[in-house]
């Protein structure tokens, strides 16, 4: 395995990054009231390292995340909380793979298909929020139409929304971007389920809640900074050095 000097930086700031985020009073993660107790911006220096120096770097940025999870959790007033991220595999496993997934699929979407596939992607989530959430609004039962509507109401203005961002943006980081917390949500609560932390339905819910706005504000960010280095910094690459 081999590091460039400036694949070694990168580690060095988006791992501090990380834990900045994460010892700020509001930043890498958000209080709110749900059984996951907050939810993260934590993964987005994860996703920026796999898309900007590749899947090693990406995996080493997402292990600081995971330590700083599995930390964070002994400090925790929350059992619960504590008790999920105490779970090395839970703590760490899904942080890792942010980065790899984000590398990967930053690589993967660089062809034509990216511009209808982003746009795809974030009008189904978006759509498929809009219709879980409103299927247990008491106003069903006055109109049981009201989430099917609302779903494609939904579908199509995120739909159009992505492709005016994408087409000034550029798609292949936001596809990462979007890749990458999907990994960091579904991979996190499928390990809470499976080992028995949380039942399925309140898995569920905080993906919900969680989900959409944590792949909204990676997607626009991501892109942001990924188009702001590689104005500034270029496609230059240092001299290789073996990593200890």
């Amino acid at each position: 395995m081999r590091l460039r000097t400036r694949q070694i930086v990168t580690v060095g700031l988006l791992g501090g990054l990380t834990v900045a985020l994460g010892l700020a009073p509001v930043g890498g993660f958000i209080p709110v009231p749900t059984p996951a107790g907050s939810a993260t911006t934590m993964h987005l220096p994860t996703i920026l390292a796999g898309v900007l120096e590749g899947p090693l770097a990406g995996a080493m940025v997402g292990f600081i995340f995971g330590a700083f999870s599995f930390w964070r959790a002994q400090l925790s007033p929350n059992p619960v909380v504590k008790l999920m991220f105490s779970d090395p595999l839970v703590a760490f496993l899904p942080r890792i793979l942010i980065g790899v997934v984000a590398a990967y699929t930053f690589r993967l979407s660089k062809g034509r298909w990216t511009q209808p596939l982003l746009v795809l992607a974030v009008a189904v989530v978006i759509g498929h929020s809009a219709l879980v959430g409103l299927e247990g609004v008491q106003a069903v039962a006055v109109h049981p139409g009201l989430p099917e509507a609302a779903a494609v109401v939904a579908a199509v203005l995120a739909g159009a929304g992505a492709f005016l961002v994408v087409r000034r943006a550029g798609g292949a980081p936001m596809v990462a971007a979007l890749a990458g917390t999907l990994t960091n949500t579904v991979g996190v609560l499928g390990l809470i389920v499976w080992r028995g932390y949380l039942p399925g339905k309140a898995a569920v819910a905080v993906g919900v809640l969680h989900g959409l706005p944590e792949i909204l504000v990676a997607m626009v960010l991501v892109g942001a900074v990924y188009r702001a280095v590689e104005h500034f910094m270029g496609q230059g690459r240092g001299p290789e050095v073996k990593a200890s």
